[in-house]
Formats: structure tokens, sequence, C-alpha cells
């Protein structure tokens, strides 16, 4: 077993019927700093996605349930969406990655967690809805649209015609974007606006439109790279 990994016997399997709190016992330092340092890319280690602010608030630990999953999926996150990125359009800032269960289903009363027994939460790397397969999930935000130097459209464009994403979601009010890859690529872009002041909930930017009625006529040189999209360009797997 490797140094940053240990195993607990209260650990539960996804989905339990039971749902304690803490669902394993904390790890040293000691391990916390091998698992941070793991190097996933030329400019990535595990560090820069294990913060996150709800678990610092909430004194939760936001270490891993399967360590090696999760690097796993930070080194494809890495190869397949941010390096390329930075490749392209320089320096972004990665403002939330992974997301322990504790940090996810906090305040959570049990009836709710019956409720959501199948919620995908793409944040939790090692959720394992995919079984051992990837689906992980990060949000950046990239200086050249925070700048000005791009448009937050233009961005959203680029990524999804050149990267094999799963899911680009973005808002009206921030220049965060919250990417996902799965094994099964839905390949939507949506826009999400607060009603409360008039804006639309929700605008689909490449969605089951796009792919029926837009991606078929495209000459090859217009289509995405990565396509056609698993779920028609819906945003549920299921019917």
């Amino acid at each position: 077993m490797e140094k940053y990994s240990f195993s607990s016997e209260n650990q539960l399997p996804l989905f339990s019927e039971r749902f304690p709190e803490n669902r394993r016992g904390q790890p040293t330092p000691e391990q916390y700093e091998a698992l941070a340092r793991v190097r996933l890319s030329k400019h990535y280690i595990l560090r820069d996605f294990l913060f996150s602010t709800e678990c610092a608030a909430r004194g939760l630990s936001n270490y891993p349930e399967d360590p090696d999953m999760v690097i796993r999926a930070g080194k494809a996150l890495c190869e397949k969406v941010l390096e390329p990125i930075r490749e392209r359009w320089g320096h972004l800032i990665t403002t939330f990655g992974y997301q322990s269960r504790e940090g996810i289903e906090w305040g959570w009363s049990k009836a709710r967690r019956e409720s959501n027994r199948h919620s995908s939460s793409p944040h939790m790397w090692d959720r394992k809805c995919w079984g051992e397969a990837i689906y992980a999930r990060c949000d950046i935000l990239p200086i050249c649209v925070e700048d000005g130097e791009v448009s937050k459209h233009e961005f959203g464009r680029w990524l999804m015609h050149n990267l094999d994403l799963d899911l680009c979601m973005m808002w009206r009010r921030s220049n965060v974007f919250c990417l996902t890859i799965s094994p099964r690529p839905r390949r939507v872009w949506v826009l999400w606006g607060n009603p409360q002041i008039g804006e639309p909930k929700q605008e689909m930017l490449m969605g089951a439109t796009y792919w029926r009625e837009v991606y078929p006529y495209l000459s090859e040189d217009q289509r995405p790279k990565f396509g056609p999209s698993c779920t028609g360009g819906r945003m549920q797997w299921r019917d």
C-alpha cells in the first residue's frame, strides 16, 4: 500500500444504507502531505485541487476515500482539460477541485440522503458513479477571460470545439467555468442565470438542438474535435 493510503473499518461503500457523518479516520499530516505532493502533470500537483472552502470552514477532512482513484482523476483532468487550456490561453486558477463526501453531504438529513442516493457529485472524484471509470469536475478562472483578453463565449466555444469535455457550465455574472469529464460525454454547454433579476435560469449554448439540427450539417473542419454527444445533447443520461 502506498504511504499516502490508509484503510478504515468504518469506510462504507457508495450509497450505503447507513450515513455516519465521518466515514473514516483522519489521515496523519505526513499522509496528507505525501498525497498533496503527487505530481499530476507538467504544471500541477494534487495540492492544487485538494483545498475546499466549505470543508475548511466547517472543520471537515477533504482527504479522499480512494487516493489512487483521485490521482487518476486528477491526471485525466490535467491531460484532457487543464494543460491544453494553459498551452493555448496561458495561466488559469483552479477555484474548486476535489471535495470529499463529508463536504458534499454536510448537514444533510437522512431523508435527503435517501432521496439523493444516485446523486453524481462529480467534484467527489472517487465517488465511483461509473465504477472505476473517471467522472470528475473542476472549476477554473481563466485569466484571459478575467482580464478581458477574450470573451466568455469565445473561450467557451474554444473549449467545446477542442477538448474532450462532458459538460461545460458558466454563469452570466462570473468568469468561472465548471468543467466535467466522463466516460460517456454529453458534450453540453450551458449558461446559468438568476431569474430573480430577470435573467433566464438556463440557456443551452450547445445541447440537444445543436447536436440534432446543426452538427450533422457541418463540414468536418467546422465540427468539434470530439463528438457527437452520447446523450444527443441531453443533460440526463437516463431517458
